[in-house]
């Protein structure tokens, strides 16, 4: 992480992924800006924006579960992976 990074006015943590779109996103993180301005359901809910982080969680669980994979499952095998 740099220490010139600009900082979100959200937030207030530096914004180094996509820092290109740091105006663009009124000087926040792209999640910031969403929540801030977008996000049309209680925070802790996917919204109606095809582009929420929650609604595309939300419809990758589905997604497993009509496809018979176990979501939790899933979650678990990529956190093993992870600490090897």
């Amino acid at each position: 992480m740099s220490d010139d990074a600009p900082k979100c006015v959200r937030c207030g943590s530096p914004v180094t992924v996509n820092r290109e779109n740091y105006e663009l996103f009124e000087r926040m993180h792209w999640l910031c800006f969403h929540l801030e301005y977008e996000h049309d359901a209680d925070v802790d809910a996917p919204c109606t924006n095809t582009s929420c982080p929650w609604f595309v969680i939300d419809a990758l669980r589905r997604g497993l579960n009509d496809a018979g994979v176990d979501p939790t499952r899933v979650l678990m095998n990529a956190m093993a992976r992870r600490t090897e």
